[in-house]
């Protein structure tokens, strides 16, 4: 691969990223902003990444590692955005005096919207002229930091969707991300599709809300998909995913549940959302979160489902669990949830129907 790549975000997924770059021989840049320079120093230190997990237990040199957004974005061909969703439009406003013509942004992932409010803020910037905005429809690996310089990579995503908005975009970017995920993409028909079947929404706020008493009382000692995910919290979790598919087929959509994007991507097997999460050997380790106010909250319910029921609600769709979630959410987290998330109408589609939609992100103008 010639393309020369630069991470942005040294979390999970971007050292991750980083360090599967490495190991198959792509070197790259790693860049986190100046608030978290701790994060980078241990990896410019040992001059090292680590890898365990599915991909191979494996030692890589460290990429170059940099706070200076200017030293990441220039030159680079490819800049995989690997933040949180409520990270994103900061590192838009970081990137934006930056960025030249030919580059491709992705956001990995780009949670509910992600490429419409980063397209926006570099717009708004002055910064979107022959750059491509693309995003993919979930991180394309299962890992967590085991240490500052090691990552654990329980499964690898396969057959990844990914989309560029607008649309006309996507087959230029997916070609030219096929060698940085390495399970591959998939070209999505838009970016509806990919932030619609957003995985992260559909997995987490539900077993944190059934969970909450057992989370704060435990301090997240237990396995959150398979002692969590109980025959009682899948059905509710099903249930959020009927309110999310509704939406999904009014817009046209190849109308895809959670469970059959976890048999894609993963190869898992099991009939229902309570056997897939029992039975998956790329989560059954994973522990639940500490407290409640965790990103699963945080960021999959403001940036995952509310702009899911904005989105439906415009359309007349109602989406009565989603709703409930995000109600429970906020009181769990002490926050309103909802006026903290994306709508609609932040991310260009108010006043629109479907068919309205759907031409906005194919074509970038309804």
């Amino acid at each position: 691969m010639s393309a020369r790549v630069s991470v942005l975000g040294a979390g999970n997924g971007g050292c991750a990223i980083a360090a599967d770059l490495l190991r198959r021989g792509v070197t790259c840049t790693l860049f986190d902003m100046p608030t978290f320079a701790a994060t980078l120093a241990p990896i410019r230190e040992a001059g090292s990444l680590r890898l365990t997990g599915v991909l191979g237990e494996t030692t890589v040199a460290a990429p170059s590692v940099t706070t200076d957004i200017g030293e990441a974005v220039d030159g680079a061909d490819i800049l995989v955005v690997a933040v949180p969703a409520f990270a994103q439009a900061a590192f838009a406003d970081a990137m934006a005096p930056h960025l030249s013509s030919g580059q491709v942004v992705v956001l990995t992932p780009g949670s509910t919207g992600g490429a419409l409010a980063v397209a926006e803020a570099l717009r708004g910037a002055g910064a979107l002229d022959g750059v491509t905005v693309a995003e993919t429809m979930s991180l394309p690996f299962a890992c967590r930091k085991s240490d500052p310089i090691t990552v654990h990579v329980a499964g690898v995503k396969h057959d990844l969707p990914v989309a560029a908005f607008p649309a006309t975009g996507t087959r230029a970017a997916s070609e030219r991300l096929a060698e940085v995920f390495p399970g591959g993409v998939a070209p999505a028909a838009n970016v509806l599709e990919t932030s619609l079947n957003n995985m992260n929404a559909t997995a987490h706020p539900v077993p944190v809300v059934l969970n909450a008493g057992w989370i704060e009382t435990t301090a997240g000692d237990f396995r959150f998909y398979a002692d969590g995910v109980s025959p009682a919290v899948a059905r509710v979790m099903d249930r959020l995913d009927d309110d999310r598919l509704e939406l999904v087929a009014a817009l046209g959509l190849p109308r895809v549940p959670a469970t059959e994007w976890d048999r894609r991507m993963y190869g898992l097997t099991g009939a229902t959302t309570y056997e897939l999460n029992r039975d998956s050997w790329v989560h059954r380790d994973i522990r639940a979160p500490r407290e409640l106010r965790t990103r699963y909250l945080l960021e999959d319910v403001p940036f995952g489902l509310v702009p899911i029921a904005s989105i439906a609600h415009e359309l007349g769709i109602p989406t009565p669990t989603i709703d409930l979630v995000v109600d429970l959410a906020s009181l769990l987290a002490d926050e309103d949830l909802r006026a903290a998330g994306r709508s609609a109408a932040s991310l260009g589609l108010a006043g629109l129907d479907a068919d309205g939609m759907i031409r906005m992100v194919e074509t970038g103008a309804a």
